[in-house]
């Protein structure tokens, strides 16, 4: 197959990249910025995503590609990039792109918690992508995750553990009692790469999530295993601090996603994906 890839410099599109190319595919990947030399088989587009010329530029690279699969997306927004410019407008643009090339099927990764019934910033441009490519004529698989969590420490959630660790504190905000359902970026590449030719994937959303729910706290100190002090932080204070923008290593949505307690059905993915899913622990080399 030829694959499109948009975000091409992620954790989790790294990993796709990599996989893909090892089976022999072909692949067109898109990034803001430079991102890693290219794999066998694959062409790197750098591109904004925006400029005035991209319906020129990326879609005779993509004409031949049967599917797609974006990966672009902010948990952070700025005065100068919002969350409706990013997780929204783009998703429309790179609908356009598909529809422009004849790609017949896209796969989405929103979030876990996304719902018509949000009221975060965040939830909200994720859902209203996610009704962009619903009302496309594009097949689509809308993938909705939680912590995923890569085999080498490169994942965005222990980046931030370890950087703390570096620091001698880990920081928890609150009590650490509310709950993740994190999933191994090994299963998560099995599950991508599975649902871009099964059916059974077609036209349909998942909760992209693990098969253990563990609270925070437990998951911070079996990360930390007595590298450094653990400590917990007023939830108030972190609040304060994200939004009035002091040094602090959880945003504001980090913190709404963390104290929301999302749990997916963990079911329904497995008995739809067929394989037999990873320990996170284990994934990421712990004893």
């Amino acid at each position: 197959m030829k694959i499109f890839i948009t975000g091409a410099g992620g954790f989790v599109a790294k990993n796709i990249r990599k996989a893909l190319s090892t089976s022999g595919h072909h692949i067109v990947s898109a990034s803001r910025k430079n991102t890693t030399p290219p794999y066998d088989n694959e062409k790197i587009l750098q591109t904004d995503y925006f400029g005035d010329n991209n319906d020129d530029t990326i879609i005779p690279h993509i004409q031949d590609c049967q599917v797609a699969i974006h990966l672009v997306g902010s948990g952070t927004q700025t005065t100068k990039l919002q969350y409706h410019t990013v997780n929204q407008r783009l998703t429309e643009n790179v609908v356009k792109w598909c529809q422009n090339a004849d790609i017949s099927r896209i796969i989405y990764f929103s979030g876990l918690g996304v719902s018509a019934n949000t009221t975060l910033g965040y939830f909200i441009s994720k859902y209203m992508a996610e009704q962009t490519i619903k009302n496309s004529s594009l097949d689509h698989v809308i993938f909705r995750p939680s912590y995923i969590i890569g085999n080498n420490n490169d994942d965005y959630l222990s980046r931030n553990l370890n950087r703390q660790i570096q620091e001698g504190n880990v920081v928890i905000p609150g009590s650490g009692k509310y709950v993740m359902q994190p999933i191994s970026i090994l299963d998560v590449v099995d599950i991508v790469i599975k649902s871009t030719t099964d059916n059974a994937f077609k036209n349909r959303t998942f909760d992209l999530v693990g098969p253990r729910v563990i609270p925070f706290e437990t998951y911070v100190k079996l990360f930390v295993r007595n590298r450094a002090k653990i400590t917990h932080m007023d939830l108030e204070e972190a609040y304060r601090r994200a939004i009035c923008g002091e040094k602090t290593h959880y945003t504001t949505d980090d913190l709404n996603i963390m104290v929301g307690n999302f749990v997916g059905e963990h079911d329904r993915l497995s008995d739809t994906a067929g394989i037999k899913f990873h320990d996170f622990l284990e994934t990421r080399g712990a004893p």
